[in-house]
């Protein structure tokens, strides 16, 4: 490598590494999630942010805000998260409905036979909140923590959510939007596979030959996976409604499926 190269990659990674490691703003919003970036203005109920790296300019407002760290060192309080989650109960004990939030559902999951899966129905729950929160950058999410002891707080729990109206969850949840989901897990059997080879070589008078073998086998339990997804807004609205059965056949096959439906949503934003 010549040194005028050697020189010229050095550079880019010097700026490289400097540009990772300059100072950035940082919002804290209610719900504990960070931005990081740089705030580039602040209104009476907003604040213009763009995030490090991109171009883009969010608008965040202010009522989601806990605080802003400035890159300078200076920290900003918007909103005491102690007072704010006490005034947002109301009477009732119920969260006051927060504009632009939105709550995931533990989803219904059934496996093979039918049989419910209360493990990988949070598993499904957590996965949908981080996409959501890498897709939906306009919407704050609700932490599925938060969910879940609001939903056992008011007696709701997996053999009677269906009792409950999507309008009455968002009212639980003091939530916007609500979304509800259901996977589906068919085992359709195990494809085995096998592999034989030979190899035939001479001795060295030249007259006999020995042959060699092998065989090699292995086996792939098939799946198929059908996933649901509906979204519904706090006055009963259902938004969105989609269903999509997986091109893969693998048991984890929703993951990709449901990132399908998650773009192809309402809450959906580059």
């Amino acid at each position: 490598m010549s040194i005028l190269m050697f020189s010229v990659l050095t550079c880019l990674l010097c700026t490289d590494i400097q540009a990772q490691q300059a100072p950035v703003d940082v919002i804290t919003l209610m719900n504990g999630n960070e931005m990081k970036g740089k705030v580039t203005a602040i209104n009476g109920n907003d604040i213009k942010f763009v995030y490090q790296g991109e171009e883009l300019t969010y608008t965040v407002k202010k009522e989601e805000i806990n605080k802003i760290q400035f890159s300078s060192g200076r920290v900003e309080i918007i909103n005491d998260v102690t007072e704010s989650e006490a005034a947002q109960e109301d009477s009732s004990g119920l969260p006051e409905t927060q504009r632009n939030l939105v709550a995931v559902l533990p989803f219904s999951y059934l496996g093979e036979g039918g049989a419910k899966d209360e493990k990988l129905s949070k598993k499904v729950q957590s996965d949908c909140y981080n996409l959501l929160l890498k897709f939906a950058p306009h919407f704050s999410v609700q932490d599925p923590l938060k969910t879940n002891a609001y939903l056992a707080r008011q007696g709701v729990n997996e053999s009677n959510i269906d009792g409950f109206l999507p309008d009455e969850l968002c009212h639980i949840l003091g939530a916007e939007y609500v979304v509800i989901g259901s996977i589906l897990v068919d085992y359709k059997g195990t494809t085995n596979y096998s592999n034989s080879s030979s190899e035939s070589k001479k001795k060295d008078d030249g007259k006999k030959r020995t042959t060699y073998s092998s065989t090699s086998s292995s086996s792939t339990e098939q799946f198929e996976t059908q996933v649901d997804l509906k979204i519904y807004t706090d006055d009963g609205h259902n938004i969105s409604s989609q269903s999509r059965r997986s091109f893969w056949q693998t048991e984890d096959a929703y993951a990709v499926t449901l990132q399908y439906l998650i773009k192809r949503s309402p809450l959906y934003s580059k």
